[in-house]
């Protein structure tokens, strides 16, 4: 048998030297290492999510790629359209399990509108709510730049999608330092920010905390005309983005598409169709994208 294992139960080898005896830590000096192990795995979570937010913003951005490229769509009628029926296009699709309902304007030139409209103007045949708003420091703002005929009403650049309605042309893009800001100043015109879906036909990647929801969108097809589609069911916006990339969609930016979120067409039968609360009590800065009848003269 080893020498080693000749251990009485009541022994304890010792091999080799025997180490200083050290004085326990007090329970302050250990609550002090407590915190100091806590601090450290709040700043590693905090630059954690830093690197996150970062990563997203490079996503976004990258997506947006070529933004100088926009194009814009002509919306100076011809003149022998000027007294032709104005009305909206009508049509449903399914992509991807995704209920599409598509409206394409025809013979009517885009603005803004801002305030509540509860009767919807006869010579508005398309309409929604357009730029997000919210109560802030107790009183509702528009968020995101928002400029309403040539007057800016808010610079914020949280978002990189934007519409510009200028007289002439309407253009759908995704920079957040674009020149179509100041054109809208210059040219008396309109502009606003959202999310951006797509742009040059390639879906733009948005942050995951977005939850499902009814989602909605002014679009630019692959022939150039502008459109509204929307959802009858709530999905996640990326999984909106690529229905949209499906359906002949080249650029897209969202609108307001909460259950609330007004929305408006009007067929070449005369049709009403509304959307949304359309009697609710919004507040004054509620605003639209609204598509008025084209006339002689105007």
């Amino acid at each position: 048998m080893d020498k080693y294992d000749n251990i009485g139960d009541n022994e304890i080898r010792v091999i080799g030297s025997v180490p200083e005896e050290k004085e326990s830590p007090s329970i302050e000096e250990n609550a002090t290492k407590e915190n100091k192990g806590l601090r450290s795995n709040r700043a590693v979570v905090a630059a954690v999510f830093i690197v996150l937010l970062l990563l997203v913003a490079f996503l976004i951005q990258r997506s947006c790629s070529g933004h100088n490229d926009e194009k814009p769509v002509v919306t100076q009628l011809p003149a022998e359209t000027l007294n032709a029926q104005s009305y909206v296009e009508i049509s449903d699709t399914i992509i991807n399990n995704i209920s599409l309902h598509r409206f394409i304007p025809v013979n009517a030139k885009p603005k803004l509108e801002v305030g509540v409209i509860q009767k919807f103007p006869s010579d508005y045949i398309l309409g929604a709510m357009a730029a997000d708003f919210g109560l802030i420091k107790d009183k509702y703002e528009v968020i995101g730049g928002f400029i309403y005929r040539g007057n800016m009403i808010s610079y914020s650049k949280s978002k990189y999608g934007f519409c510009a309605l200028l007289p002439d042309t309407t253009v759908i893009g995704c920079d957040l330092t674009t020149a179509y800001f100041e054109k809208a100043i210059d040219q008396k015109g309109d502009f606003f920010r959202q999310y951006a879906l797509v742009h040059n036909g390639e879906v733009v990647s948005n942050p995951p905390t977005h939850k499902d929801a009814l989602r909605r969108s002014l679009c630019r097809l692959n022939d150039g005309r502008l459109c509204v589609i929307d959802t009858d069911m709530s999905v996640s916006l990326d999984s909106f983005s690529i229905a949209l990339q499906h359906y002949d969609v080249v650029d897209a930016i969202s609108l307001m598409g909460s259950g609330a979120a007004v929305r408006w067409a009007v067929d070449k039968a005369g049709r009403r169709f509304i959307a949304g609360a359309d009697e609710y009590d919004f507040p004054d800065v509620v605003n639209y994208i609204v598509w008025e009848k084209q006339k002689k003269g105007k």
